[in-house]
């Protein structure tokens, strides 16, 4: 059981404070520093990686109080771990509970059990709990090694209905359960369309070999209508009955669409002559064309054509919402803002909205009821908050709330073996171990002790751990610790040297990373700034920087340094507007080029970004650049009069309604 940190209060009487740890002169020992414990810390995980037991047995004693001695233990027992016996295995491991140490070695104890083919042993101590896909696989084959024969084709029919590759080890138990005859045509189809429509082509590729005679010819224009859309139009290639049609012209149909929807609604009526959808199929794919129709202006007028209720259903009501924004069609947005349901249509988005479409009203009371909703909105942190803040000429409402911890609170949590344990790792530059350790020990932490945990991280400079806990902790409005003014000196040099605003600059990289050093997108971008490696060192050649290594990304004042400079390009490529430098570096300036259009508002324009998560990051940008703003005791308003001049003048200008016409 997890014991909370007030129960080692007593040890700080014996226990020099952590919060001294990081000058590297606290003492856990009479004759050992902490700093010569990390030295010889390090010495002996060199020892162990590099086969030199003797040496490391001579000298490990000497870190029994050291908080890494777990991770020393492990280390030896992972780069030794089929010499490891099941009674010191587990050992370790009910020892260890408090740390993620043992579930680690367990996963690995039982990947080389299945190496060794121990299957018995294997099957006494393996738990689907948090297993990884390896073992899952090794676990299907120990079932069928000890005769669990309907428990492993069970599990082995589990394991091939996924639209990934599965690793190696899957490979016995799939050959033993193709062997005997579990592999059926509607299987292979099944795995086969599941790679396909994820977009996995390779595995598709792979599969295809198992697919049934007659399904080859079918499957082979199956992933041309995926990869080539158009072919999807040749309707005597896909004129055949089978049992899989349907889904094939279907999955095509939607893949055509989102190049060109009407050419997909003329395509699928024409289906629909030759072929017997089933109703889902059809209200499925025509609701999937009739988003993309409402989403293109010249096209959502056939929206009469569907064949389903247009009005039903909720993205599709939004989707021509937004049409209709972008058209400056008020009154056509309006009836479409009522169709969405009562909680969406309390959002601050659509309350903005509703007071944005009848502040144009000539009725008196409607204009009346678009300042109140303003009013209210004016009291929000947030885009749509600070944006009528601005009509009404208000100052923004931060809603800023420091949470209350006192010192005392801070030490005895910094005491705790797992806090303890996780920034010793910090401090060695272990950063992934550093997090494992601080969330495992963090996952059942109270509201209050997560708050004072948020304290501890900004303390050492663990900038998103301490936001990161305080989104546990749902403390919203302690802007001290969710934007703190992270790398200072760093971020105010690099956005000197780039010329641009250092809120925004902070806003940025806040947006992006949370301050993470290491960070790493599923795309690739990597650090602080979460650059791409090949526009890194573009930027860096063209500022006259010398040209970054990834590894070069992950340190912050690179990061910071390059980050900024592609910030600064940006923001002159865009006339200085930062909010469409904002929504460059997210998306790309070539795509914001595309979408430029001077002749809508500029809350239009914004709100109608063809990417949902361009539009977020551009709002989110401008509301922390002045919450950073305020934390540098400047005032920056959400929107510069000459970003707002770039747009169409069709801006509200007036905070007072006029007065109903009684004469």
């Amino acid at each position: 059981m997890r014991l909370l940190f007030f129960v080692y209060l007593p040890l700080l009487l014996c226990v020099c404070s952590y919060s001294h740890a990081s000058t590297g002169f606290s003492s856990y020992g009479e004759h050992s520093s902490r700093f010569e414990q990390r030295k010889l810390y390090q010495d002996l995980i060199y020892l162990i990686k590099t086969n030199q037991r003797s040496k490391y047995l001579a000298k490990e004693s000497q870190l029994l109080n050291y908080p890494l001695y777990p991770y020393l233990e492990y280390t030896d027992k992972i780069y030794r771990i089929s010499r490891q016996s099941e009674d010191g295995v587990m050992a370790f491991v009910e020892q260890h509970q408090d740390t993620p140490l043992a579930d680690q070695l367990l996963k690995n104890w039982l990947f080389s059990l299945a190496k060794r083919g121990q299957w018995k042993t294997f099957l006494a101590h393996y738990s689907e709990s948090g297993a990884t896909e390896t073992n899952a696989c090794y676990h299907a084959y120990a079932l069928y090694k000890n005769n669990l024969l309907k428990e492993a084709m069970a599990l082995a029919q589990n394991l091939w209905l996924v639209e990934h590759s599965q690793p190696d080890s899957c490979d016995p138990i799939f050959k033993v359960w193709r062997d005997a005859g579990h592999l059926t045509p509607d299987l292979a189809w099944q795995r086969y369309s599941m790679a396909l429509m994820a977009n996995n082509v390779t595995l598709s590729n792979y599969l295809h070999r198992f697919l049934s005679k007659q399904d080859k010819l079918l499957a082979s224009n199956f992933k041309l209508a995926h990869t080539k859309p158009r072919y999807i139009t040749q309707t005597k290639r896909y004129s055949k009955n089978s049992g899989y049609i349907t889904q094939v012209i279907s999955h095509g149909i939607k893949r055509l669409a989102r190049s060109d929807p009407d050419k997909a609604l003329d395509t699928l009526k024409l289906y629909e002559d030759i072929h017997s959808f089933s109703q889902q199929e059809l209200e499925d794919v025509y609701t999937y064309v009739a988003v993309r129709l409402a989403r293109k202006p010249k096209s959502v007028h056939r929206l009469n054509q569907i064949t389903v209720d247009v009005t039903s259903n909720q993205e599709l009501v939004e989707a021509q919402l937004l049409t209709s924004l972008k058209q400056l069609k008020w009154s056509d947005a309006l009836i479409y803002l009522h169709l969405l349901s009562d909680e969406i249509q309390q959002t601050d988005r659509w309350q903005y909205w509703k007071a944005r479409i009848l502040l144009g009203s000539e009725d008196f009371q409607d204009r009346q009821a678009a300042n109140n909703i303003y009013a209210a909105l004016a009291k929000e942190r947030s885009f749509y908050g600070f944006m009528a803040a601005d009509y009404l000429k208000q100052d923004y409402n931060f809603e800023d709330e420091s949470i209350s911890v006192s010192d005392e609170q801070i030490l005895a949590l910094e005491a705790t073996p797992g806090i303890q344990r996780a920034l010793e790792l910090l401090v060695l530059n272990e950063r992934t171990r550093a997090r494992r350790e601080w969330n495992f020990t963090t996952s059942e932490f109270s509201v209050r002790e997560l708050q004072i945990a948020a304290r501890v991280a900004k303390k050492w400079g663990w900038y998103e751990q301490a936001i990161r806990a305080m989104i546990q902790a749902a403390a919203w409005n302690d802007l001290d610790i969710r934007f703190p003014l992270a790398f200072h000196d760093s971020f105010i040099a690099g956005a000197r040297t780039a010329d641009i605003p250092v809120d925004w600059n902070l806003a940025i990289a806040r947006q992006e990373s949370a301050f993470m050093p290491d960070a790493r997108s599923p795309v690739g971008a990597l650090g602080i700034m979460q650059l791409m490696p090949t526009t890194a060192k573009q930027t860096a050649n063209k500022a006259g920087l010398v040209s970054p290594s990834k590894s070069d990304l992950t340190d912050p004042y690179t990061s910071i340094r390059i980050g900024s400079a592609y910030l600064g390009q940006m923001l002159r490529r865009f006339n200085f507007n930062r909010i469409l430098a904002s929504a460059a570096y997210n998306a790309g300036p070539g795509r914001v080029e595309s979408w430029r259009d001077e002749s809508l508002p500029l809350d239009v324009w914004v709100e109608t970004i063809p990417f949902s998560e361009t539009r977020s990051y551009v709002m989110n940008v401008l509301m922390f650049s002045t919450i950073y703003s305020r934390k540098l005791h400047q005032k920056t308003p959400l929107i510069y009069d000459h970003e707002r001049r770039f747009f169409s003048s069709q801006q509200v200008t007036t905070s007072q309604p006029s007065q109903p016409d009684n004469s």
